[in-house]
């Protein structure tokens, strides 16, 4: 046995609890904070990057029971509910930003998924993005022309064609069975997942430093534990 090596066998699961014990006081603070800040956030964070309010809040409940937080569920679904659930009549002719890495018309879509019931969730969909009803998998938001990679804000287009897959992906499976337009968003999300997927290892770090968390929640349960 080599200096620093361990007789035990390494645990995913043991390493995982040791972690979420130590992160425990961390996500308290997070919880508290967010609880305090929730009545005061009048008006929702839209644009396409880091402060995107509805991808924000939809990865906090999607996290918040087994980080042991379940105080923030109902009050993190009830903003998004008042935030989001009155919008209508968006349109794709919107995005993208020259410097989105994220679609807040798909992160709004996303985060509603998570709030409302099956049959209401495909009803308001209907109205807040009617043009998807028409649409087919080429046309309903084609991957963006990345024309310089290596460029840190040009390149952001990469991580918006991954976390729209993962959107996608999303809301095509809230959807009903038989609902027509869940062959149009899953088209859409495999059109964006090839179109950037091969950038996560291209050894440049200015995509690969953090291209491969989106990757990760594009490919979703297809991730290796």
């Amino acid at each position: 046995m080599t200096r620093g090596e361990s007789s035990a066998p390494f645990s995913v699961r043991r390493s995982a609890q040791q972690w979420r014990a130590a992160l425990a006081p961390a996500a308290d603070a997070v919880a508290d904070l967010l609880l305090a800040w929730l009545p005061k956030a009048t008006y929702p964070v839209r644009h396409g990057t880091h402060a995107n309010s509805a991808f924000a809040l939809g990865l906090v409940l999607d996290s918040a029971q087994r980080a042991g937080q379940q105080r923030l569920v109902a009050p993190v679904a009830e903003k998004i509910r008042a935030w989001y659930v009155p919008d209508h009549g968006a349109a794709t002719r919107w995005e993208p930003s020259g410097q989105d890495f994220l679609s807040p018309l798909l992160c709004e879509a996303d985060a509603v998924r998570r709030v409302l019931p099956q049959d209401e969730f495909a009803a308001w969909l209907g109205v807040f993005l009617p043009e998807l009803a028409e649409a087919d998998g080429t046309s309903f938001l084609p991957p963006p022309r990345v024309s310089d990679a290596a460029d840190p804000q040009i390149g952001h287009l990469l991580g918006l064609c991954l976390s729209r897959a993962a959107a996608l992906r999303g809301i095509a499976g809230a959807l009903p069975d038989g609902d027509p337009r869940t062959a149009t968003l899953t088209a859409a999300a495999e059109a964006n997942l090839a179109a950037a997927l091969p950038a996560t290892t291209s050894g440049d770090f200015t995509t690969d430093h953090w291209l491969a968390t989106f990757a990760t929640l594009a490919l979703g349960e297809t991730v290796a534990d």
